[in-house]
C-alpha cells in the first residue's frame, strides 16, 4: 500500500491494524511527484556521531552540514517550562447546584473575580464550585486574567451540557492580533539552522536584550516547490515564532528559544519586529468534570459533532488546565490549544468515551496549536481518533509528555494532521495504533507535510512511521513498535528505548542547570 494510504490513518478516512503495517517509500506530494532534494543540501543525518547522546548526565547533540539539530523543546509549558502553578485563593463561591440551569450563577461568579485587581503574581483569584452536577444550558467565559475556575474532584464536581446543541461548553479568551512595532529588520543570514538562536539582522537599531520579538518567516512559491506541496499549497501565510531577545552584539540578536524551522535565503525573506498582542494570563481551570452527552441530541450533530468540545484556549498565555477529566464529546481538538495560544500546561487530564459519528475524518482528542504548549500524563479512550494531533502553520515548540491512548474499539492514530507542523515532540507516548510524523500528500484539503522538525522519543506503538521532509528532519530515537516501511526519516534506537526516559524533563533540566551555571 503507498505512503498516502498509509498517512490516510491521520488524515483522517483509514485505520492502521496490525495486518496493514507495511507501506512503500512513494511519499509523492499533492502533485503526485516526487518531493524535491533537500534544500540548501540538507545531510541525510549527523556529520558524525549520533543525533542524540547522553553524556555526564547531559545531553549532547549531533548536527548535520548544516547545522540542524533536534531542537530544545523544555520551553514548553506554564511560565516556559518547569514552573509549578500557582494556588489561586478562593474569592467566589457557587452553591451546591440544583436540577436548573447554572449558567448565570457560574458566570456570574467569574465575572465578580475577574471584577478584582490582578496580584503581582498575576493572580485575582478562584471560583470555587461545590460537590455536584452544574448544568450549562449555555456557554462559560473567562474573558480576565487571573481567573482559575475550580471544582471540588473530578469524582464530585462535573458541568453538565445541559441542551442539545452543538457548542464548547467552556471558552478561555478571546481573539486577538499581531501588530508590528516600529521597523521589521531583515535577517541577513544566508541560513540560519533548526536549533538555531542567533540571527544576523540589517540593523539592531532600537532591539534590546528583554525585547518581545516574532520572527516572520513568509512562505513563498520556491519554498512550496521545493517540498513537492505545488499544487496543494498557496504562498499565503507566515510561520511567525514570538520570542525574547537575550542578548545584541552589533548586528547580531540572540533568541531565548531556538528555531524550529530552518531560515532559508533561498527561499524566504525572514524579518525581525518587535510586536503587540493582546492576551489574558493565569487562568486555570482545576479539579473538575464536564460531560457532553447532552450535545449529542443535535439534529445536525452527524454533521457538526466537531465542534461539540468541553473548552478552548485563545488568546491566552501563561495559563493552565490540570486534574480535569471530560466525557462525552464529540468536537475536533477536545483539548484544543488554539493557534493564538502560549505557554499553556494540561496536566493530568483525561478525554475518555468519545461521541463521534461515521464522517469520513476522525476527530482530535488532544489538539496542539500555538507555540511552547505542554500536555503531559494525559489519557484517551475512544474509537477511531487522532489522539495526539496537531495542526498545520504552527512554529513550535509544542510537546506531548508521558500522554496514553488505550484502543477500546478501532484503531487510534498519532501525529500531525497537515500544513508543516513544526517543532512537536511525542515524548513517551503510548499509543494502542499508528504514530505517524509524515506527508499525507493530496489528502483532506491537501495537508501535505503534516509534521516537520518533530520528534518521536522513546514512543510505544503498534506501528510507528518517519519520513524526511525536503528542507527539514523528522526524528524517531528510541520508539518501539513496528518500523513502517517508507519511514526515511532519522531513526535511532530501533525498538529499544533510550536514556534518558523522557526528553523533554530532561532538557528541562540541563537548561536550568545551564541558567544556574551562567549565574554563578
Amino acid at each position: 500500500m503507498s505512503t498516502a494510504v498509509a498517512a490516510a490513518a491521520l488524515a483522517g478516512g483509514l485505520g492502521l491494524g496490525l495486518a496493514q503495517q507495511h507501506a512503500t517509500a512513494a511519499t509523492a506530494g499533492a502533485s503526485g511527484k516526487a518531493p524535491a532534494s533537500q534544500g540548501g543540501g540538507t545531510a541525510s543525518g549527523p556529520t558524525g556521531g549520533a543525533w542524540l547522546a547522553l553524556k555526564d548526565g547531559h545531553l549532547a547533540y549531533g548536527q548535520d552540514a548544516q547545522g540542524n539539530r533536534i531542537p530544545d523543546y523544555s520551553s514548553a509549558g506554564y511560565e516556559g517550562g518547569g514552573v509549578a502553578l500557582p494556588k489561586a485563593p478562593v474569592k467566589a463561591t457557587v452553591p451546591a447546584p440544583s436540577t436548573g440551569d447554572a449558567t448565570a450563577a457560574v458566570q456570574a461568579a467569574i465575572d465578580k473575580v475577574a471584577a478584582l485587581p490582578q496580584g503581582a503574581d498575576g493572580i485575582r483569584g478562584a471560583v470555587q464550585l461545590a460537590p455536584g452536577q452544574y448544568h450549562i444550558a449555555g456557554q462559560l467565559h473567562l474573558g480576565a486574567s487571573g481567573v482559575v475556575l475550580r471544582g471540588s474532584g473530578t469524582d464530585s464536581t462535573t458541568l453538565v451540557a445541559d441542551q442539545p446543541s452543538v457548542r464548547t461548553l467552556v471558552t478561555i479568551g478571546d481573539k486577538s492580533r499581531y501588530t508590528p512595532v516600529g521597523t521589521a529588520q531583515q535577517v541577513t543570514d544566508d541560513y540560519v539552522p533548526v536549533g538555531g538562536t542567533t540571527l544576523t539582522l540589517g540593523s539592531t537599531a532600537g532591539l534590546n536584550a528583554g525585547d518581545e520579538v516574532v520572527v516572520e518567516r513568509p512562505t513563498t512559491q520556491a519554498w512550496i516547490d521545493a517540498l513537492g506541496m505545488t499544487d496543494a499549497w498557496t504562498p499565503n501565510w507566515s510561520l511567525r515564532s514570538e520570542r525574547k531577545i537575550t542578548a545584541v552584539h552589533g548586528n547580531k540578536v540572540t533568541l531565548d528559544i531556538p528555531l524550529t524551522t530552518a531560515l532559508e535565503k533561498q527561499y524566504t525573506q525572514a524579518t525581525v519586529y518587535k510586536y503587540t498582542f493582546p492576551r489574558i494570563d493565569h487562568v486555570g481551570v482545576e479539579n473538575l468534570a464536564l460531560d457532553g452527552q447532552a450535545m449529542s441530541g443535535d439534529p445536525d450533530y452527524a454533521k457538526s459533532f466537531y465542534n461539540a468540545a468541553p473548552w478552548e484556549f485563545n488568546a491566552v498565555q501563561d495559563s493552565w488546565i490540570t486534574g480535569v477529566t471530560w466525557r462525552h464529546f464529540g468536537g475536533s481538538g477536545q483539548t484544543f490549544l488554539g493557534p493564538q495560544s502560549r505557554r499553556i500546561s494540561v496536566l493530568h487530564t483525561q478525554a475518555l468515551d468519545f461521541n463521534t459519528t461515521d464522517s469520513s475524518a476522525r476527530s482530535e482528542a488532544y489538539l496542539l496549536q500555538g507555540q511552547q504548549n505542554l500536555v503531559q500524563d494525559c489519557a484517551v479512550t475512544a474509537p477511531m481518533i487522532h489522539a495526539f494531533s496537531t495542526y498545520g502553520r504552527q512554529s513550535g515548540p509544542n510537546v506531548f509528555s508521558r500522554c496514553k491512548a488505550t484502543l477500546v474499539d478501532k484503531t487510534y492514530d498519532a501525529g500531525g494532521h497537515e500544513r508543516w507542523g513544526s517543532g512537536t515532540l511525542y515524548d513517551n507516548v503510548q499509543i494502542d495504533g499508528s504514530l505517524l510524523l509524515v506527508n499525507n500528500g493530496s489528502r483532506g484539503s491537501g495537508h501535505g507535510w503534516s509534521d516537520a522538525n518533530s520528534t518521536a522519543y522513546n514512543c510505544t506503538t503498534q506501528q510507528y512511521m518517519a519520513q524526511e521532509p525536503p528542507t527539514a528532519h523528522n526524528w524517531a530515537i528510541g520508539c518501539t513498535g513496528t518500523l513502517m516501511n517508507g519511514s526515511d526519516g532519522q531513526i535511532e534506537s530501533d525498538g529499544k528505548h533510550f536514556l534518558p526516559d523522557s526528553l523533554y524533563d530532561q532538557q528541562l533540566l540541563d537548561r536550568h542547570a545551564a541558567a544556574r551555571g551562567s549565574r554563578s
